[in-house]
């Protein structure tokens, strides 16, 4: 028996061996295309020659008896490793964020003054009513205990009441997921849908979590690029073509970080009823729509089915470091991105979420005067950059502006740095969020004055440029 055996397993490690050679010969073919790419500046990803390939291993994997599921994960491997061989490292871009951050935060601890233009968090405080409603919550029992994975019923329960009176819709609460920030949301929506080799479609500029979450479970990303010069429209017909490779996720978010760029309705409709057609998911990341600055339609007033929509506590409240999201889905959805909760986090605290049912229940104007005063804050950031030798689209929506500089050879990292280091501001780097190294992101987080003393000191270090 155990020679039999033996034999068969010889016959495997041959049969190895063999695969490794063709996969090496594979391979050294990938970088002879790749060569060939870079010097006549093709891009690296070709998504009609992807869906050919896949079609091609599907037809013969079907001719020869060979389960199509294992043939597709198999050639998604394959494409992934080519596209890994011809662009070289991949990078990490929400790392060019955080590289910023420590830095501020090294200067900060030695006592430096920095005027903090990098980061997404508002000025804006959460009001007594919610840190009393928290304390009572929290000193209210002996006991603080675990909370239900899914958030309580109670907030639930508000959140769908409050997005059926703002969008005239019927979601009941077990559609409704409490999540530890909008950033978690967004990671168990991608946990929940995509497996290995399965493709998301992300256009950029925008927030690289997405990308980053993606690859963590060894997703395939495919990016749509917008530019500058369409006003960062995203191209219907991209998303029409980037669908032929069956994704299971697209990721949207409008008002768009870093654009501020309010997808229209015409647009929004037309990418939803694709969707459903093709079966994708749709994660609409819409943390930013409480600054919108023109009309703004939602995911929820126009689809029907696979959406997952996204939001949170942050930005709207004053509660970045609450660290409250949700999510809106389909009941199977929100189940199993439960379990992914229920398997890491455990939950969000309790006298958290009852000082969250406070914010959502409370009078609400003084949240929306927020509103107002982030629209001024866009408004003096987009009068401040004129003058400069930048150009910038003013956003719809949002609390960031995206100015591109008309400076031949700028990279926004160096300039970045070079800011940081020698007029203690902080911003984002353009390529945090695509290939935008021409760009940078100005977060207007901090008083009208700081911006105003920000910008002028990015006018004042632009005139060094490239200067060392």
């Amino acid at each position: 028996m155990s020679e039999k055996l033996e034999k068969i397993r010889q016959v495997i490690r041959e049969i190895d061996d063999q695969i490794l050679q063709f996969a090496k010969n594979r391979l050294e073919l990938v970088k002879k295309i790749g060569d060939i790419k870079k010097k006549h500046h093709l891009p690296i990803t070709n998504l009609n020659v992807e869906a050919m390939v896949i079609d091609n291993a599907l037809d013969q994997a079907k001719a020869i008896g060979l389960n199509e599921n294992f043939s597709k994960r198999l050639m998604n491997l394959l494409i992934a490793e080519s596209v890994k061989t011809q662009e070289g490292t991949s990078k990490n871009r929400a790392a060019f964020l955080y590289d910023i951050l420590e830095k501020v935060k090294v200067l900060e601890a030695k006592g430096e003054k920095v005027i903090r233009l990098d980061v997404g968090e508002p000025d804006l405080a959460s009001p007594i009513q919610i840190k009393d409603a928290l304390k009572d919550s929290l000193y209210g029992r002996e006991v603080i205990g675990y909370s239900s994975s899914k958030g309580l019923e109670v907030l639930r329960g508000a959140i769908a009441n409050d997005l059926n009176q703002q969008y005239d819709t019927d979601i009941v609460k077990d559609q409704v997921l409490i999540t530890p920030g909008g950033k978690f949301a967004i990671f168990a929506a991608i946990f929940s849908k995509v497996s290995f080799g399965d493709r998301v479609i992300i256009p950029q500029p925008t927030w690289p979590v997405y990308e980053n979450c993606t690859k963590l479970i060894k997703g395939r990303v495919n990016t749509i690029h917008t530019t500058f010069k369409e006003k960062w429209r995203i191209n219907l017909q991209k998303i029409h073509d980037a669908f032929q490779m069956n994704p299971k996720l697209l990721i949207l978010c409008s008002p768009n970080n870093p654009t501020g760029k309010i997808i229209p309705k015409k647009d929004l409709t037309e990418i939803v009823q694709l969707a459903e057609e093709k079966k994708v998911y749709v994660v609409s990341d819409e943390v930013y729509q409480a600054y919108s600055f023109k009309p703004h339609k939602s995911i929820l007033q126009l689809a029907n089915s696979n959406f997952i929509y996204v939001n949170s506590f942050s930005k709207k409240f004053g509660m970045t470091g609450w660290r409250v999201g949700y999510a809106v889905s389909d009941t199977e959805t929100i189940s199993r991105m439960q379990k992914i909760i229920q398997i890491s986090v455990t939950c969000v605290p309790e006298f958290i979420q009852k000082a969250t049912y406070k914010a959502l229940t409370m009078e609400q104007k003084g949240f929306q005067d927020y509103a107002t005063k982030m629209q001024e804050r866009v408004q003096i950031a987009c009068e401040e950059i004129k003058g400069l030798p930048f150009s910038c689209i003013k956003p719809e929506g949002g609390m960031y502006i995206f100015p591109k500089a008309n400076i031949e050879g700028f990279q926004s990292r160096d300039f970045a740095d070079k800011l940081l280091e020698r007029k203690r501001v902080s911003i984002a780097p353009g390529d945090a969020f695509g290939e935008y190294s021409e760009h940078f992101r100005i977060s207007l987080g901090k008083n009208k004055d700081q911006i105003r003393e920000g910008i002028k000191r990015i006018g004042e270090e632009i005139e060094r440029w490239p200067k060392r």
